[in-house]
């Protein structure tokens, strides 16, 4: 019997089943290899005194209230208590006066030469993060949504709105993605964060403000909340979903320096699915060799880690992290401007701003060579142009470029 199978069926009718947000929380996997009745009986008996308030089948975890005194005896794997996690916290500049006549990290990846191959085409790219504005002038036409929550219902109604899992996916009207925060349909931004984010990979074209890839469709799939912190259970629930929903990349502008297996695990799942995760190195200007920072420091070789540039000449920016083996390239991420939620603007500046620059690429690399896989992907965004300032601090040496990552 299939393990996620298995974990659905045994807690399918359980009436002690409740969302819960609690810190002390305790996360437990199931044997990967062992979905059998006798097992299957075991594991009931073993959480018989423990409210179960979540679960993840893909992964075979099931979290609980409180400690299962009978975990060992029944082969599960304590994974601890629910975390939290942080956003790469952006700074936040004041705002120009003037709207500015051009993007300088668009220019310093040499963005209009890569224009010419590709603007990404149909690329999925989902935003883990604190959530999209779908209702931005720039972004309503770039959302990804969801065929299965489309179009009428049998009795005429809208599928986006009638209340009904119309795909059977397990979330309701979930037509932008969905938000691990509020339990609801994607589109809403709990923070400002993730809108930017979105806006430097797919926004519109205007004179004030380019997307890198305006071809891309963004899907979102929020689990930070309005201080910008959220659980390591609903990050990866995150990945999760945009795996299962045909994103090819996902963006993580979030992170710490605590590892957590199940994001790990989740990060892994995403893997096997053929989906590159591109992720901030973090803003505490030190060596990620030393002191690794989570989630661009796991080991699964499907993940980009990004550190930033303050100028078109690469220059390290202040707040950076480096790493001459943890952070792969660098990319702008000193005074970005880009979207915010009501249709407004914000400058911002961050690891968290530069990684968007790289998944931006990333889905101009995937529309112009369709047939890449995520490793032949990620050795296109390598193509860097080196610069002295890098030399050493990461393992391409550079910065990234758009137009020498399309062609490679």
């Amino acid at each position: 019997m299939n393990l996620s199978k298995a974990l659905a069926g045994l807690f399918a009718t359980a009436c002690f089943f409740n969302v819960s947000t609690a810190s002390a929380d305790r996360i437990y996997q199931l044997p990967a290899q062992d979905a059998s009745a006798k097992s299957i009986r075991s594991m009931s008996m073993a959480f018989a005194d423990s409210k179960v308030v979540d679960l993840i089948p893909e992964l075979g975890i099931v979290i609980t209230k409180s400690p299962v005194t009978r975990a060992n005896a029944s082969g599960l794997r304590d994974l601890g208590n629910v975390g939290r996690v942080q956003l790469v916290a952006p700074r936040r500049e004041k705002m120009a006066l003037t709207v500015p006549k051009g993007l300088w990290g668009l220019k310093a990846i040499d963005l209009t030469d890569a224009w010419k191959v590709s603007t990404g085409a149909g690329v999925i790219v989902a935003i883990s993060d604190t959530g999209v504005s779908a209702t931005h002038k720039q972004l309503k036409s770039q959302m990804w949504m969801n065929p299965g929550e489309t179009g009428l219902d049998a009795k005429g109604h809208s599928k986006a709105t009638n209340g009904v899992d119309d795909d059977g996916d397990g979330y309701v009207d979930d037509v932008y993605g969905w938000n691990f925060v509020t339990k609801k349909g994607g589109g809403v931004d709990n923070h400002y964060h993730g809108t930017h984010v979105a806006g430097t990979i797919a926004a519109t074209v205007s004179q004030s403000m380019a997307g890198i890839a305006p071809g891309a469709r963004i899907m979102d799939v929020s689990f930070l909340d309005k201080n910008g912190s959220g659980t390591d259970v609903n990050g990866a629930k995150s990945l999760i979903f945009a795996a299962d929903h045909g994103a090819k990349i996902i963006n993580c502008s979030w992170g710490g320096t605590t590892k957590n297996a199940l994001l790990e695990q989740a990060i892994q799942y995403a893997e096997r699915k053929g989906v590159l995760v591109i992720a901030a190195a973090g803003n505490e200007a030190t060596n990620n060799d030393q002191t690794t920072f989570y989630p661009s420091g796991y080991s699964p070789a499907n993940i980009v880690s990004v550190g930033a540039t303050s100028d078109e000449a690469g220059m390290v920016a202040s707040f950076s992290n480096y790493g001459q083996n943890s952070v792969d390239l660098a990319a702008p991420g000193e005074s970005i401007y880009s979207l915010a939620p009501n249709n407004g603007h914000a400058t911002l500046s961050g690891t968290s701003m530069a990684t968007p620059h790289v998944s931006g690429v990333a889905a101009l690399v995937l529309a112009a060579h369709p047939q890449y896989s995520a490793a032949q992907v990620k050795r296109a965004l390598m193509s860097v142009v080196a610069v002295s300032g890098w030399k050493k601090k990461c393992v391409s040496g550079g910065m990234l470029n758009a137009e020498l990552a399309v062609t490679h």
